[in-house]
């Protein structure tokens, strides 16, 4: 056992690859026999190889475990086992490097030594498991199957551990050959001296900045312009100042298409004197950590708010356990905690009346600024 294992490793270790379609995971692990085996508990190894899918099923894995010297219970006699299955996985992602997964799938047993009504038969396995990735080169899976024979319905229950390793680099797309102009024996002729064609001076769009100079020709009627035709933005949020409803917007906080700071209202409500997130409300939060992760130039700021019932004070300190809720739930997300601001509001920031139920229950709330 420990010299094929040893061979499978070595074999494994010679298909490294950072962009992938394929993965090889030599695997070790135990079996539980269940229902009227009359098997002992017993060690496995095996091999599995992945081919990554673009599709609703993420992978379809064909994979081997041998168990050896499993023993007949109240008997001197043993048995060898070889497994061969093949399972359909979907992945889904809980943290950047681990993803849980489930599988379905079947497989045949094949029995050494038959013994107390055991044989070969095919079987029918599910299960669930964790990966996580240590490097772009090397991952490490653990999960559980529980087996079902089709032969007397006898049961199997599998644990085991894999170091993955993906292989199969995609390749490279093909240069582009220019063809070689072919020689010729007959005279060029000389191409005649271009004429200088004068261009008359012309600003089309009025703004003081000749068209040829101009690299934003089409500037509005009566705009302010720099030197290269082009509307000035004051306040540098990146919208001109003839769209930009906000333009005193402070630098480094990122707008919307009409110059003001983008704010996102992430819908958290939270119940009367309370700061506990409900699970609902953990979709909005993720989405806010996507748009983090992919953004890694982004800050955002936090800000908490609650209704007008109570004293001005107390809802003061209610809002920045509100919006330090959040910023907990971002964490966990995997969102550096350098790039969270937690701001209190209390009562001060109402987006609806506080004189009935429904505007109470909005201005229960906590709400997102980004900022470079």
């Amino acid at each position: 056992m420990k010299k094929i294992l040893t061979s499978i490793l070595l074999l494994s270790s010679l298909v490294f690859a950072s962009n992938y379609k394929y993965e090889i995971t030599p695997t070790i692990g135990g079996v539980r026999p269940e229902g009227n085996l009359d098997l002992s508990n017993q060690l496995s190894y095996g091999l599995r190889f992945g081919i990554n899918l673009d599709s609703v099923i993420d992978q379809i894995e064909f994979g081997f475990d041998r168990s050896d010297n499993v023993g007949y219970k109240n008997s001197n006699q043993n048995t060898a086992i070889n497994r061969y299955f093949v399972n359909a996985i979907k992945y889904y992602q809980l943290q950047e490097k681990l993803s849980l997964y489930s599988l379905v799938g079947v497989g045949y047993e094949s029995i050494k030594n038959k013994m107390l009504n055991n044989k070969n038969s095919g079987f029918f396995n599910y299960g669930l498991g964790l990966k996580y990735k240590v490097t772009d080169n090397f991952s490490i899976r653990a999960e559980v199957r529980h087996a079902i024979k089709f032969d007397h319905g006898d049961n199997n229950l599998f644990y085991t551990v894999g170091f993955v390793i993906p292989f199969g680099k995609k390749a490279e797309p093909m240069a582009k050959v220019e063809p070689k102009p072919t020689p010729t024996s007959m005279p060029v002729a000389k191409k005649p001296t271009p004429v200088p064609v004068v261009v008359p001076v012309v600003d089309d769009d009025k703004d003081g900045v000749n068209n040829n100079d101009d690299i934003c020709p089409n500037t509005p009627m009566g705009a302010k312009v720099d030197e290269k035709g082009c509307e000035l933005d004051s306040d540098h949020d990146g919208v001109v100042n003839s769209n930009d409803i906000c333009p005193n917007t402070p630098v480094g906080n990122v707008v919307n298409i009409d110059g003001c700071v983008k704010v996102i209202h992430l819908h958290v409500r939270f119940d009367t004197d309370k700061a506990n997130i409900s699970q609902e409300y953990l979709i909005q939060i993720r989405k806010v950590a996507d748009f983090m992760k992919i953004n890694s130039d982004y800050s955002v700021i936090l800000e908490g708010n609650t209704d007008s019932r109570g004293s001005e004070k107390y809802n003061q300190k209610l809002s920045v356990k509100r919006a330090n809720a959040v910023t907990t739930a971002l964490e966990n997300l995997g969102v550096n905690s350098d790039r969270i601001t937690a701001k209190g509001l209390g009562e001060l920031n109402p987006i609806e009346s506080n004189n009935n139920k429904e505007g109470r229950a909005q201005n229960r709330r906590v709400d997102a600024k980004f900022t470079k």
